[in-house]
């Protein structure tokens, strides 16, 4: 055995001696380049894993003797079609998943057995091909595919263990495949699929069917009661009519996103023993029957329907998901639901609930999501969301009729991700300890082995958030990395706690239209993770911190409709919100996006440079109003004083006998000035 993997090994692999014998070979991980050498015949590899490097080129017509009980390829840059090999060629499992293969699947030789072979995420082109009745495929990967036309008549010997073709381009109906014909999996997903259910697939052997995504239509077949399939999934189609009156038998079922209308059957918890019921997004009408808490399920998906009437109030067993949002549902929340001890997701939001929360869910403690926003729930937040509730991820309750305080407990809820309590009657204060959530500080933190946090399902998780002042859709991964503190739309007053700044991972805060007053908290830059910060409607005062300038993510920011003065911050990140209306009506608030100067803060402008032509035409226009200016000045003296004089007889008279007096005296101060001279030059000459 020889293991190179993981490293940095380059270069074309060598054309090895014929006596060489690896009973594994594995070069995955590597950097190896160039195509697959013509190896010898008495070459022989238990395991050859060459997967994840860039070899490229085609396959090579390999000698019929050369022996591989694994051959991996995947991840490559493999080209061209499948290589003509023999039956002889003996491959138990062979994947050339990730390369860009083409042409068509080949006509195997009867001969042949595949333990294991995966050819998906290729280029593989054109029609299935009529494979011999003695082929066996335990298990056959062609997803991801350019494969079109029809499904074949295959025969009745034909074996395939799984066979996925999802993601591909087959059309047309079904085909008539004989009731022999065995597939433990087969997965049609995803490609073009038409016409009505065939009624002969309740005979068909089949463990998992996947016929989601297609453009199937027409009702559901009365399929008779040997129906009995593990996994049934129609999904995304155009399914029309009501759901049959007949027994089922299946441990998944997933109806949902069709066309199926009218009330659920009223002996629905008797005729189908599912343990996972996905009917969402279809056209349900009618009442919940209380026949429902009689099956033994796990996950019930009724969402996006047209339901109305009140919950009934038998839960009881195992049920761990119920999703009942968005119908128009009424009456309170039933108190049986808290003796469900293993529900992890709840989602009651978008119908018309009233009533108080109950205090059974209180016993509800493995709780991952709980959604029971845009009802008309009312009453005080209960303050039984303490540290028992160890798994709780998200909290909505937005959109109803609370009152009170927000109670301190919630504090307490280290796991919370999205906290949602937006568009209520609360008032009071906003809790400082909620700037202790560990993980809105630390959203990276480890969730430990064996938590309900695990087992959640994702993909069919879905949640409805306002960030960046829009409503955006979250479900899958993109739900898990959400970070939201949402408490808009109240009538909370105080401070902002400057503890909520220690929330580094918050990617959402939404605190506006309410009565909050106070300064921004100084040191907002460290949510470094903000990408949303809505503030607007306030009584907020004082300077914008320096600090936000800093929020590098920040995509949406909403200050406008406070009291807030001084210059906007300059720099980084916010230099990209160039929206004014982000700081309207803030009219102490200055700065060049406001086009409103700051005194004491006037940037000095660069000279400006003109034209010489330009300049010499400034200058004579410079003197010209010089010499105005002078002249005026000159008038504007001139009749000041003598027009004065003109008219007051006098101010006239003492301004001439005063001119008289000062003349005089002039005048004898030089007569004895110059008479001393003269005295003065005779005596010198004598």
């Amino acid at each position: 055995m020889l293991d190179l993997s993981y490293n940095q090994i380059t270069g074309p692999l060598p054309e090895w001696s014929a006596n060489l014998t690896f009973s594994m070979l594995d070069l995955s991980y590597n950097q190896i380049t160039g195509p697959l050498p013509e190896w010898s015949a008495n070459l022989t590899f238990s395991r050859l894993d060459l997967s994840y490097n860039q070899i490229t080129g085609p396959l090579p017509e390999w000698s019929t003797d050369l022996t591989s009980s694994r051959l991996d390829l995947s991840y490559n840059q493999i080209t061209g079609p499948l290589p003509e090999w023999s039956a002889n060629l003996m491959f138990s499992e062979v994947d050339l998943s990730y390369n860009q293969i083409t042409g068509p699947l080949l006509e195997w030789s009867a001969n042949l057995t595949f333990y294991d072979i995966d050819l998906s995420n290729n280029q593989i082109t054109g029609p299935l091909p009529e494979w011999s009745a003695n082929l066996t495929f335990y298990d056959i990967d062609l997803s991801n595919n350019q494969i079109t036309g029809p499904l074949p008549e295959w025969s009745a010997n034909l074996t395939f263990f799984t066979l996925n073709l999802s993601y591909n381009q087959i059309t047309g109906p079904l085909s008539e495949w004989s009731a022999n014909l065995t597939f433990s999996w087969l997965d049609l997903s995803n490609n073009q699929i038409t016409r009505p259910l065939p009624k002969w697939l309740a005979n068909l052997m089949i463990h998992e069917l996947d016929l989601s995504y297609n453009q199937i239509t027409g009702p559901l077949p009365q399929w008779s009661a040997n129906l009995t399939i593990s996994k049934l999934d129609l999904s995304y189609n155009q399914i029309i009519g009501p759901l049959p009156n007949m027994s089922i038998n299946c441990s998944f079922l997933d109806l949902s996103h069709n066309l199926i209308f009218g009330p659920l059957p009223i002996d629905i918890g008797i005729r189908y023993q599912v343990y996972d019921l996905h009917l969402n997004d279809n056209l349900i009408n009618g009442t919940l029957p209380s026949s429902l808490c009689n099956m033994e399920l796990v996950e019930l998906n009724l969402a996006n329907n047209s339901l109305s009437g009140s919950i009934p109030d038998c839960w009881k067993n195992s049920l761990s998901f119920l999703t009942l949002s968005f119908n128009k549902l009424s009456g309170i929340i039933p108190s049986s639901l808290g003796s469900l001890p293993y529900l992890i997701s709840l989602h009651l939001n978008g119908n018309h609930l009233n009533g108080e929360l109950p205090q059974a869910l209180g016993y509800c403690t493995h709780l991952v999501i709980l959604d029971l926003g845009e009802n008309n729930l009312s009453g005080s937040i209960s303050t039984w969301f303490d540290e028992s509730f160890q798994s709780l991820l998200i909290l909505r309750l937005r959109e109803n009729r609370f009152v009170g305080s927000i109670p301190s407990q919630l504090c307490s809820l280290s796991r919370l991700q999205i906290l949602d309590m937006a568009m209520n009657n609360l008032t009071g204060t906003i809790p400082h300890c909620l700037g202790n959530m560990s993980s809105m500080t630390n959203f990276n933190q480890s969730i430990p082995f064996g938590s309900r946090i695990l087992s959640l399902d994702w993909d069919q998780e879905h949640v409805v958030e306002i960030i960046k002042g829009r409503y955006n859709e979250y479900t899958r991964i993109v739900l898990q990395l959400v970070v939201n503190l949402d408490l808009s739309s109240n009538f909370l007053n105080g401070l902002i706690p400057e503890e909520l700044s220690f929330l580094s991972g918050l990617h959402g805060l939404n605190l506006s239209h309410n009565h909050l007053s106070g300064n921004i908290p100084i040191g907002i830059g460290n949510m470094t993770s903000l990408e949303s910060l809505d503030l607007s409607n306030n009584y907020l005062s004082g300077t914008i911190p320096q600090g936000i300038s800093e929020l590098t993510s920040l995509a949406h920011l909403n200050l406008s409709q406070n009291n807030l003065n001084g210059q906007i911050p300059k720099g980084n990140q916010i230099q990209t919100l160039d929206d004014p209306s982000i700081y309207a009506s803030n009219p102490l608030l200055c700065g060049d996006l406001l086009r409103k100067k700051c005194l004491g803060a006037e940037a000095p402008q660069p000279p400006k440079i003109s034209h010489p032509k330009d300049t010499h035409e400034e200058d004579k226009l410079d003197k010209a109003l010089f010499y105005v200016v002078v002249m005026l000045g000159f008038a504007t003296g001139f009749w000041g004083f003598f027009g004065v004089l003109q008219f007051k007889k006098d101010w006239r008279l003492a301004y001439f006998s005063f001119a008289d007096q000062a003349t005089n005296k002039a005048y004898v101060t030089i007569a004895v000035k110059v008479a001393k001279l003269k005295r003065v030059r005779l005596s010198g000459s004598t």
